[in-house]
């Protein structure tokens, strides 16, 4: 067991944009690392970087969906005290197809965190990474019910038998992937809140991540250029604005906080709903 006294969060996906923000907050803060990604080199020249700044850093190599590699990121939670989890792990429309982004952002991401549930000391807090395009989204009951017990064993199944497939394009397959996240936090947040435990999610809007970036490109940035008028601030976010809420969350400071949803979109839901409301 680790005989550290300083508080110990895991981060998921650890070194990319908003991950790697919300590590450099945690020590900033004076938390020591659990951190989980992919890459092997990534994650030991990143935890490194974390041991220079005098937090002690352990990694673990994760796919959420590979059950070997959760049950040992479970293993090294469970060496010494757990505080908090940021789980910012997810692949975004252009990285997958929408069976994978299904399967990642969702099955297996709600798998870990589940997994991961009795190792967090009471009081604690796991911070998840939805997004605003689950507000965007129009409603549809046929897609929701699919996406609403998320650790059914046929689930994929049922996805790829739904009329016309619509979970098939990456562009539906992420924003109601996130939209069940939401969800799935605000149905779970009593049991965790049994436990001592709270439950949350962000939503951010964008943000200048390489992830974000990938996304703007896509189209030529045609459809950030729709989107950025009814940014009420007028710019895209930065992944240490995630970060800030995040830590927030896990904090004392939020300690009420449970089985919500808080928007980090530089008011853009806001803004997009009083346009639907006008119209």
């Amino acid at each position: 067991m680790s005989a550290s006294s300083r508080p110990r969060l895991l981060v998921t996906g650890a070194t990319g944009g908003m991950g790697a923000a919300t590590c450099v907050a945690a020590i900033a803060q004076g938390y020591d690392l659990l951190l989980a990604d992919l890459n092997s080199e990534k994650l030991e020249a990143f935890a490194q970087q974390c041991r220079d700044q005098g937090a002690a850093a352990d990694w673990v190599v994760v796919d959420v969906t590979n059950e070997e590699h959760v049950a040992a990121l479970v293993a090294k939670a469970q060496d010494g005290r757990l505080d908090g989890i940021v789980h910012t792990v997810g692949l975004s429309p252009t990285m997958a197809s929408g069976e994978r982004i299904i399967d990642v952002d969702l099955i297996g991401y709600i798998s870990a965190l589940e997994a991961l549930r009795p190792t967090l000391s009471s009081g604690s807090c796991a911070v998840c990474i939805a997004s605003m395009s689950a507000h965007m989204v129009p409603p549809n009951p046929q897609i929701e019910a699919v996406l609403a017990n998320p650790l059914a064993p046929d689930l994929l199944q049922r996805v790829a038998e739904l009329p016309g497939t619509p979970l098939s394009d990456p562009n539906a397959a992420y924003p109601y992937s996130k939209k069940a996240l939401i969800q799935y936090v605000e149905g779970r947040a009593m049991a965790w809140g049994r436990e001592g435990k709270r439950l949350v999610t962000i939503s951010p809007g964008l943000i200048d991540t390489a992830m974000g970036k990938q996304e703007e490109a896509n189209d030529g940035g045609a459809n950030y250029a729709r989107m950025e008028p009814l940014i009420s601030l007028q710019r895209h976010g930065q992944a240490e604005e995630i970060a800030g809420a995040a830590m927030f969350l896990v904090s004392r400071q939020a300690s009420y906080v449970t089985g919500c949803d808080i928007l980090v979109d530089g008011g853009f839901v806001g803004s997009m709903r009083q346009m639907q409301r006008q119209a």
